[in-house]
């Protein structure tokens, strides 16, 4: 995996680790993110009300996605992400990272 862009709402963030990482291609608008001929697939790590919609958007645009939990915020709106990955044959995969986090882990 090369990560070849970045997203964030917030500049100074997305300077920050656009500076970080070596990456020069960045956007604050998902929707310019996804015109992008350089982006196979996208890690949607947003607030969670923006999961699903966000993951149509991708798949829509012919990206592969990754989605942070929940993918949604009831069950019709996971569907709409289903249907549109088997529409467009696009690969979506959900998971959670907290199982990384160093608290999580001390915890177990």
């Amino acid at each position: 995996m090369r990560i070849t862009a970045l997203c964030d709402v917030d500049r100074r963030i997305l300077e920050s680790k656009a500076k970080e990482l070596g990456i020069t291609e960045t956007y604050e608008d998902i929707r310019r993110l996804l015109e992008s001929k350089n982006v196979d697939a996208v890690s949607i790590a947003t607030p969670n009300h923006w999961h699903a919609l966000g993951a149509i958007w991708a798949i829509q645009a012919g990206k592969d996605v990754y989605v942070e939990k929940p993918v949604s915020h009831n069950v019709w709106e996971g569907r709409k992400v289903v249907e549109a990955a088997a529409k467009y044959q696009r690969i979506v995969q959900s998971g959670t990272q907290c199982r990384s986090s160093s608290g999580i882990a001390a915890a177990v």
